[in-house]
């Protein structure tokens, strides 16, 4: 008599079996990858071994193509399936080829001594050439970031470089900065650092080990040194700022602690003693110092300054431009340049794009300046190809600055430059159209409604003069701000037909969004 073959659920099972014993309905593929962050076929895939698991328990999981899947039980079965998954049962974690690559990734740049791949082995539960193919993978994210990893037969593999760039390595693996798929971790303001796999960290010991180094890291406790760092300087970071900022300040206090010291040249952190963050960074370095019962050497302040000056903000600074006399002739040149660019002479007196350049530029330059990694800004709106000109004139900009002071700035930044100018050009105009002309061939009556409806929708336009088709030439419409009209305009009666806007006798939906778009 045969023995009949007892299935084990993965995690990933787990998790589908568990919504879909909470949604009490059909679920499709798509709307579990959805949920859980995986693939339709990731899910499909689970959902094979599942059916089996269940048969095993006399409960039926219904597949419909076209509906999705949805458990055949009893309610009494219910509730057992509910309590053998709270129970303290024995599953199998199944990790992806980018997760195991991402904590080899990471207890390898923590690591006090090399692993031999037999070690690596039986943390990670694979074969010796699957190691060794992730072990690849992980060395071409390495060589990215400026370090080696080094493999010495009978010694052992190891990660090799500037502790510096050692650090920037583990920020960057925790923000989810890498070239080994989706993140394993991630900041929030509410709870500091979380790793997605904690609450299975005892089902694999690789998973276990990376667990345990990233509780050391004490993100709660640094988010406030960040609050007390704009309390002293007077300004506000960026939220995602705040996120890396606390990450960078937990991994900086967990490498102090264990020894592992940065180095920078004198001269830098003399140049940085001289500003005046130094007396912040040095209250927070003797704060986080309390924990490891020492004072942190001024190579430790220093990192602190750096990256609290190359931090984003959401404001200028007190003292932004007292930094380096450099960058304010820098700004003074752009915003020279972006006044003749517009021929609005007024722009250069134009306070709040003055101060978006510096909060914008100045953290960038330092970034360079210092070498800090810093994890890349949000995604911000982009203007539409409408205005080509802010774009244009932004990368203009930014080759100025790279040439000034060798910054390249990434599109990103590039891409604010552009929204900074878009938004000055709207401030620098005049708040009402002086001249609009309306052309409205279809009589009085229907040209007194249009204008009507076009003075209640938008008394921006101010006065609106009705011209017929027959009176229009080149030398009228080359008076008027802006031409609305029922009809197509021939080239011959308007010179710039980009400030003609054809509309329907109504004002449609779609006509006020077009007289928006214009006017802004």
């Amino acid at each position: 008599m045969l023995t009949p073959v007892m299935f084990t659920l993965t995690t990933r099972q787990r998790d589908i079996l568990q919504l879909l014993l909470e949604a009490n309905r059909p679920l499709g593929a798509g709307e579990l990858a959805e949920q859980m962050q995986l693939t339709p076929r990731q899910v499909n895939y689970g959902l094979k071994g599942l059916k089996a698991w269940l048969a095993q328990r006399d409960v039926t999981l219904d597949i419909t193509p076209g509906v999705g899947a949805e458990l055949a039980c009893s309610p009494a079965q219910g509730q057992a399936l509910t309590q053998e998954l709270t129970r303290d049962a024995h599953f199998q974690l199944v990790l992806s080829v980018e997760q195991r690559q991402q904590l080899l990734a990471l207890i390898l740049l923590v690591a006090d001594e090399p692993f031999i791949l037999y070690q690596l082995q039986q943390l990670a539960q694979v074969s010796r050439t699957t190691i060794l193919k992730d072990l690849d993978a992980v060395e071409a994210w390495m060589v990215s970031c400026g370090l080696h990893l080094e493999r010495r037969q009978n010694y052992g593999v190891w990660i090799k470089g500037p502790e510096k760039l050692l650090r920037q390595a583990l920020a960057a693996l925790l923000w989810g900065e890498t070239l080994l798929g989706q993140p394993l971790t991630k900041m929030t303001h509410t709870q500091g650092l979380l790793f997605e796999l904690g609450t299975d960290a005892s089902l694999l010991p690789i998973v276990e080990q990376a667990n345990e180094t990233i509780r050391s890291w004490d993100t709660k406790r640094t988010f406030g040194q960040v609050a007390y760092a704009e309390d002293q300087l007077g300004g506000r970071f960026t939220d995602d700022a705040v996120l890396y900022l606390a990450l960078a300040l937990a991994v900086q206090t967990e490498r102090v602690r264990s020894g592992k010291l940065i180095e920078i040249d004198e001269a830098g952190w003399a140049w940085l003693q001289a500003s005046n963050v130094w007396p912040t960074a040095v209250q927070i370095a003797r704060h986080l110092g309390r924990k490891i019962h020492g004072n942190w050497p001024t190579s430790e302040v220093a990192a602190i300054a750096m990256h609290i000056l190359a931090a984003p903000r959401n404001e200028r600074w007190p003292g932004d431009l007292e930094i380096d006399q450099a960058f304010t002739e820098l700004i003074d040149e752009l915003m020279g340049h972006t006044a003749v660019a517009y021929h609005l002479p007024g722009l250069e007196q134009d306070k709040t794009l003055r101060d978006g350049l510096v909060i914008h530029i100045i953290p960038a330059c330092l970034r360079h300046r210092f070498g800090l990694w810093l994890p890349p800004s949000s995604p911000a709106m982009t203007l539409s190809e409408k205005y080509a000109f802010e774009r244009n004139l932004a990368h203009t900009l930014a080759e100025v600055i790279r040439e000034r002071t060798a910054v390249s700035l990434p599109e990103s930044e590039v891409n604010n430059i552009a929204l900074l100018l878009r938004a000055a050009y709207i401030r620098e105009q005049p708040n009402r159209i002086q001249e609009v002309i309306v052309v409205c061939p279809s009589g009085m009556a229907t040209a007194q409604l249009l204008v009507a409806r076009l003075q209640t929708r938008f008394p921006r336009l101010g006065t609106l003069r009705v011209v017929s088709l027959r009176e229009l030439n080149q030398h009228v419409t080359a008076k008027a701000e802006l031409v609305i009209t029922t009809v197509p305009l021939p080239d011959s009666t308007v010179e710039n037909q980009s400030n003609v806007i054809q509309v329907h006798p109504l004002l449609l939906p779609e006509d006020i969004e077009r007289i928006t778009q214009w006017l802004a």
